[in-house]
Order: C-alpha cells, then structure tokens, then sequence
C-alpha cells in the first residue's frame, strides 16, 4: 500500500507541470520545499531502557518535504504539504529479511501534513472558508501557546516540538471590521499527542544489576498509600519478582458528535497591540492516569519466583477552555516585543483507582482523585529584544508546560531564554537556548551554530542536553518525579544536520 502512495505522489509531481502547462496554469502553481537530513548520536547512556546501551546513533533520518499551493483564481487555494521520511536504519533481523523486503533494510513513511481548499471573499467579501487537514496555530507567544488547542504536538522527536499532529477540521473566519477577525473552528474526530519513543520509561519498573527490584514508578495516590503499597511487596524478596512489561491501554474517546472538538476566536488587531479572545471544547491532549492494576502469581517454570503484571489504563479528560493573548510592541521602551497568553481551564474530574491481586484474591484497593474538576490557570509571559544587528534575545516565564495537567503531578513555573548572536554577515549564526523547571531545577540546554553556506543551504551542529536527576527523591511521591531528569524525557544527544530549502 505503501509503496502505491509514493508511486502515486512521484507521477503527481512529475506530470503536474506538464499538466498545469497544458492548461495554461503553470503560473497558478507555486511550489517549495525542504531537503534535510539529520543524524544524533547519544552522548550519555544511562537514561534508556537500559543502562549501559547509549553512545550510539540515534537517528540517521533524511527528509523530503514539499509545499504545493495551486491558485485557480485570486479567491480558491488548495495547499499541500507532504513529507517523504528516510529512517536510514535497517530493521531486518533474519536472512529472508535482507533479500524479500527492501523496506526493512532501506525503512521509509509517506506522510501529509496539510491538505485542504480554501476560499476567500466567497460567497460573500467578508467571509473565508477552509475545509480538510490542518495544522492550526493560535497565540501570541513564540512556540509556548497556551490557548493553542486545535491541534496536539507531535513530540514523536523531542527536539522538534514545534510541530504539530495534523487534523480534519472546518474553519470560518468572518470580517466584520478592519480591526476585527471572528474565527470559527470545528474538529469532528479528536486525536491525542504524539509521544516521544522514551515515554513508555515513565511506567518502567527499575530493577539492579543483579535484577532485582529497586523501584517501581508511584501510582498517582497518596504518599501514604504509595507506601502502603510498597510495604506490601517490601515482604517479598524483591529479588524473586519478576515484573513483565508494564501494560498501558489507552481509554479513547468514541467517534461520535459529542467527542467533536469546537473552538472560536475574536481577534482584535490595532497599531501597536493585537490581542485575542479564544474558546475551546474538547479533550486533554496528553494521557491522565486512570486505572491500574497488579496481579501476582507464583511463577510455573521458576520455582520461588513471583509473577507480577502491572496494567494501566489512561483517558483523555474533557476540559474547556478561555483563554486570552496579546502582543504589543512598546514605542516607549525602545519597541521591545511583549506578548502573553492567559488559559483558564474548566477540567473534567478523573478518578484513579488501583487494585492489587494475589492471584484471584484481591489484596490491596485505594482510589484518590487525580484531576480535581476545579479551573486553574496555564500562562505565559514573554519579551523579545534584537540589541543590535548581531544579537537577538527572547525571554519567557510559563506556567505549566505543553503536557502538563492540573494532575497529581502539578503545573510546574518555567523560565525559558534564547539568544541568537550573528557573525560574518549573518553566514554564522550561534543560538543559545534553554529552560529551566524553577520548581525542581531540571533543565534542558540546545547550544546550536548554523553555518549558512549559500543562500538556501546551511549546515547545524549542536547538542540537546537533559539535566535532572533520574530517580525521585521521594520514590513514593507520584508528583517528585524530575521533568526533564526522569528516563521518560529521553537520552540527552549531539546532532549535525543539512538542510537545503527551495
């Protein structure tokens, strides 16, 4: 099937041009796109699965991505965005493997991003339309949107969390003024998140080198139940358990009209300030722990040994949303930039439950809620500066990352800041970005030099470093984990890449 979607977009891009010549609209077809390709290596090995397993690389990926606009007349756009994705690693693991598949030693993805028709002043001057696959972007700051909920991150790479998981959706932007936009957005099927391969870590069982058990990630209770439960298997030798591969199933929303997602904005565009006033219904992004249970069994084939498995289940809470943004450029303070985004979120309340088994019997129950159902507040607050032609500064404050809920693990305060310093006419750019958890003070640094070669062609060297300790320090604390120190962050890496845009 696979191989048919690509041979189908290859003879697309191949006899549009001949196409658009023949019926005299070649000048209606723009095109641009992207040729990168990318390789990191993991400069530390002990935040995997498995200690001892890093230095390595890991990704040796090249990109092809393409932008098409076709403009019949000045009032109908239909936009394409695809990406031919390269992985540059062989899965093959057997002989048949290297000579029956070609994908598994040469692994590649066809994906789209975007693909939609768009019309403007039709039927009325006042009125747009767009119909199809979207990625939308609402908010005022940079990256760090608080009120920006139509589509979820795609954080399958950790380092471009800029990019989005595109949707099917409906939009109306009206016009009722100059300095007025009333937009207008409904997202029939909801899509959650996409996570980063290292997410799975946050539920790892941790054991010594020995393999026996040393911790197992806290359930969202208590700490006086999460002790509870740890002195329930504190009476058994942790070196004759043995933990399977925790199991975590996803509770999705079903496909019906009440799951659709809606949103509206009222957007208000003046000299020097712009601002907006955003709604939105739908769901949380990002899974909230709902469920678990752990069944021991004595083991059949290992005398003395116990069984435990461990099953989770996780959902995707309803929530709204009313948020507020602005930018404004301040004439009175040498133009600094200010922008700010205010999210009031009304949650739906979840409850978890855990429920331990010895066998058939059950030994240990306990429930807490994990999402209060009262409304709290996700921020930011930023300013950016360029002090001369050579260095630009960007500093926020943010409440509350992208994934964070009002949970038991919290919202958490942030600081980040970048700065960009340019050399040799702009042809040497060195960025020095960052941010901070103020709360526990895990952090994470991304020191990058970008060589522009030619006009279109530039090269980037740098480095994506996690900082923070791995373990808890309270192993029974559910909300002590580190944000960027747990394992389920991801291995900090190195990376070159070269990118050539057209």
């Amino acid at each position: 099937m696979l191989r048919r979607v690509l041979f189908a977009l290859c003879a697309l891009f191949v006899l549009l041009p001949s196409a658009a010549r023949a019926e005299g609209w070649l000048d209606m077809i723009s095109l641009s796109g992207l040729l990168e390709t990318d390789v990191r290596f993991n400069v530390e090995d002990y935040r995997g699965p498995v200690e001892g397993e890093g230095y390595n690389f890991a990704i040796n990926r090249n990109d092809a991505i393409l932008h098409a606009e076709i403009r019949p007349h000045d009032s109908l756009v239909a936009v394409f965005d695809g990406r031919l994705r390269f992985y540059g690693f062989n899965t093959a693991d057997d002989l048949p493997g290297l000579s029956r598949d070609r994908n598994q030693v040469d692994p590649f993805s066809v994906q789209v991003d975007q693909a939609y028709v768009a019309t403007r002043g039709l039927p009325w001057s006042w009125l747009d339309l767009k119909a199809g696959r979207m990625v939308q972007t609402w908010g005022s700051a940079d990256v760090f949107n608080q009120v920006d909920l139509l589509n979820p991150h795609d954080f399958y790479d950790p380092m471009d969390y800029v990019r989005k998981v595109p949707n099917q959706m409906f939009e109306v932007d009206v016009y009722p003024a100059d300095w007025l936009t009333l937009t207008a957005v409904w997202i029939p099927v909801f899509k959650p998140a996409l996570l980063p391969p290292s997410a799975p870590l946050g539920f790892a069982v941790e054991t010594d080198a020995n393999g026996c058990l040393s911790s197992f990630p806290a359930p969202p209770l208590s700490v006086e139940d999460n002790q509870a439960l740890a002195d329930l298997f504190a009476s058994v030798d942790p070196c004759s358990l043995n933990f399977a591969t925790p199991q975590v199933n996803l509770y999705m929303p079903k496909y019906t009209f009440a799951d659709s997602q809606v949103g509206a904005r009222a957007k208000f565009s003046f000299e020097t300030i712009d601002f907006a006033l955003t709604y939105y219904y739908g769901r949380f992004p990002y899974p909230i722990a709902y469920n678990a249970a752990a069944v021991a069994n004595p083991s059949t084939t290992q005398p003395g040994k116990v069984n435990v498995d461990y099953v989770a289940e996780v959902m995707y809470p309803r929530m709204q949303v009313a948020g507020l943004d602005f930018s404004y450029t301040a004439p009175w303070l040498f133009d600094v930039g200010i922008v700010g985004e205010l999210a009031v979120i009304f949650p739906e309340q979840v409850t978890f439950g855990l429920r331990a088994y010895q066998g058939d019997a059950k030994i240990y129950e306990a429930t807490s809620v994990n999402v209060p159902s009262t409304p709290f507040i996700k921020a930011t607050f930023g300013m950016d500066y360029t002090f001369t032609k050579w260095l630009y500064v960007n500093a926020m404050y943010l409440r509350g990352f992208f994934d964070e809920f009002n949970d038991a693990y919290g919202v958490h305060n942030y600081v980040v800041a970048t700065a960009e310093l340019k050399f040799r006419s702009d042809s040497l750019k060195l960025r020095l970005a960052g941010i901070l958890n103020v709360d526990d003070l895990s952090n994470v640094a991304n020191p990058q030099l970008t060589w522009v070669i030619t006009p279109g062609l530039e090269a980037l060297v740098g480095a994506f470093i996690f900082g923070g300790k791995t373990t808890p320090s309270n192993t029974y604390d559910y909300a002590a984990r580190e944000k960027f120190g747990q394992k389920a962050a991801g291995r900090s890496f190195a990376y070159l890449k070269v990118r050539f845009t057209f």
